[in-house]
């Protein structure tokens, strides 16, 4: 009864540690390569790896939503006032060559995406790919979110019925 009882105590104590020792090398992952996880495990967000330089996009990831399988294709560019990295998730857009009227009925949210250190500084999401100093952030932030995905197809028609929220934390690395 007793050794349950300190198993029970030792176990936070050495998640703690193993916690420590992973987010070392979760630090040295690329931002290309980075997964993201939502509150509770609602979605996800895995970014799609190195990009050739005619695509034009600075990253591209998926969003999957936990128990629904709807995944979301999302970008990264540089956009806005003054430029900063500007996501759009998409869902269900045409294959092809899309018109803008397309593409703008398929988006479900745009707008910049802050990365957030483990020190709670806020700052761009870090783009460059392979360049010294541009490991994935430790959080990620994509205002409104939310709000953006209860106006969507996916959660109308109830094909997503979990709201993910807009904060991701870095939980994996794609190698």
């Amino acid at each position: 009864m007793a050794s349950a009882r300190l198993a029970c105590l030792a176990l936070p104590a050495l998640t703690g540690l193993l916690t420590g020792l992973v987010s070392p090398v979760m630090a040295a992952c690329p931002q290309a390569l980075a997964v993201y996880g939502g509150a509770a495990g609602a979605a996800e967000i895995a970014f799609a790896g190195a990009l050739n330089e005619a695509d034009g996009m600075l990253h591209r990831f998926t969003m999957a939503f936990a128990g629904s399988g709807v995944t979301m294709d999302g970008v990264v560019m540089l956009a806005g006032e003054p430029d900063r990295p500007w996501g759009i998730v998409m869902h269900a857009c045409p294959e092809g060559d899309a018109t803008g009227a397309e593409i703008e009925a398929c988006t479900v949210w745009q707008g910049p995406i802050y990365a957030i250190d483990g020190g709670g500084q806020t700052g761009w999401l870090p783009v460059g790919g392979d360049l010294p100093g541009r490991d994935a952030t430790e959080n990620l932030l994509l205002p409104d979110f939310s709000a953006a995905l209860m106006q969507s197809a996916a959660w109308r028609d109830k094909q997503i019925t979990i709201l993910p929220g807009d904060a991701y934390r870095l939980k994996a690395c794609q190698e």
